[in-house]
């Protein structure tokens, strides 16, 4: 029998996967470059997703998302 420890564990790591499956994006085509401000991506980014944004640039993307979906 699992303890709560475990059990949170275990939605930690299902959560963190579909969260990673969710930036897998097919339709995105990997860039050296981030298309928005030109600054070079960091390889260990790249290896990990696909991506044509830099971390700064994503991050940007992700609190504009975050603010203006919760306006209507």
């Amino acid at each position: 029998m699992a303890d709560p420890a475990d059990a949170a564990q275990l939605e930690i790591e299902r959560t963190e996967a579909r969260l990673i499956a969710n930036l897998k994006k097919a339709d995105v085509t990997p860039t050296d470059e981030c298309i928005e401000c030109g600054n070079e991506i960091q390889e260990a980014r790249k290896k990990a997703i696909k991506t044509n944004l830099c971390i700064g640039c994503a991050e940007m993307n992700e609190l504009r998302s975050r603010n203006y979906a919760t306006r209507k």
